[in-house]
This record gives structure tokens, C-alpha cells and sequence, in this order.
């Protein structure tokens, strides 16, 4: 018989998400900017990071947010910082948002996700600007937007069935 969700040690849960964070990374920072093309891809380390946020909130402190922020950075050969703190900012914003409890519908999840995103992009739009001392180029962060949140529901419906068959999202 298995134990508990809650009483389990969780560090599987710990290593799966460190791997997540880094496979979401890989792919934001290798598809289509080899390929000069259209950056038709959504902002998987934002939606990594808040899926993980609303799963399992003690695995992702401001310091990974941060880490992670600066590795998109670096990857992705962006002004240093401006990443991190767009993370830091919506992610704090949406967890500061908790007397609703633990989201258990799919559609809370999305729309909270869809107000993080508002969030993310106006920041790092407004980092970016400030770091080279003009306004940046607004089209790529939203078609990056207009993306991540119509795959939002593909990305997340993963870890939705995963939690319904353990206990809720969320929880």
C-alpha cells in the first residue's frame, strides 16, 4: 500500500522539478532563434515556474526564481537581470494573492496564470527599455505572450491530470 502524497519524502518531487526548470530553459533558449525565424515560442521557464509555484510553493523560493530568471538571461543572450526581475515581480504579485486557498479547477489556474503573464511582460518590457536607454521592441514579448497563453492550458493540463489523480492542484 503507498503512503500519503503528504507524508512521502519529496524529494522526487524536488528533482523533477530542478529538471523541468532546466528542460524548460533548453527549449525557450534553442528552438527558433537558431533558426532566425519568427520567436513563436511561449515562455516555458515562466510557465514552469508558475505551475511549480501553484504545486508545490515551498520548492520555489525567490531564489530559484531569481536563479532561473538569470539563467533565461544568459541563455537567451538578454540584457542581464531584466528576466529575473519580471519572474520576481509576477510571481510575487500572483502569490500574494492567497486568501483564495489552493486553486482546484483548471480555469482559476489559467486565468491566475493569464494576470502573471500581464505582469511578466510589462516588467521585463520596462527592464529591457531602461538597460539600453531606448524602448525596446514590444512586438516579440507579445507575440511570446499571445503564445504562453494559448499553450498554457496544453503545458499545464500535464500536471492538472497528474495532481487529480493524487489530490488537487494545488494542494
Amino acid at each position: 500500500m503507498r503512503s500519503p502524497v503528504d507524508t512521502r519524502p519529496p524529494y522526487g518531487l524536488m528533482v523533477w522539478t530542478v529538471i523541468s526548470l532546466i528542460l524548460a530553459l533548453a527549449f525557450y533558449a534553442a528552438p527558433l532563434r537558431i533558426a532566425n525565424g519568427p520567436d513563436l515560442m511561449p515562455m516555458l521557464p515562466l510557465m514552469t515556474l508558475f505551475i511549480w509555484s501553484t504545486v508545490r510553493p515551498r520548492f520555489i523560493p525567490p531564489i530559484v526564481i531569481f536563479v532561473v530568471g538569470i539563467l533565461n538571461d544568459v541563455l537567451t543572450g538578454g540584457v542581464l537581470g531584466v528576466w529575473a526581475l519580471a519572474y520576481l515581480v509576477s510571481l510575487t504579485i500572483a502569490r500574494s494573492r492567497d486568501e483564495d486557498g489552493p486553486t482546484r479547477e483548471f480555469g482559476p489556474v489559467w486565468v491566475r496564470f493569464l494576470v502573471v503573464l500581464a505582469i511578466a511582460i510589462p516588467v521585463a518590457w520596462a527592464a529591457g527599455s531602461l538597460a539600453i536607454g531606448q524602448p525596446a521592441p514590444i512586438r516579440p514579448l507579445l507575440i511570446e505572450g499571445v503564445a504562453s497563453a494559448l499553450m498554457f492550458p496544453l503545458f499545464a493540463v500535464i500536471f492538472v491530470r497528474r495532481r487529480s489523480l493524487r489530490g488537487t492542484f494545488g494542494s
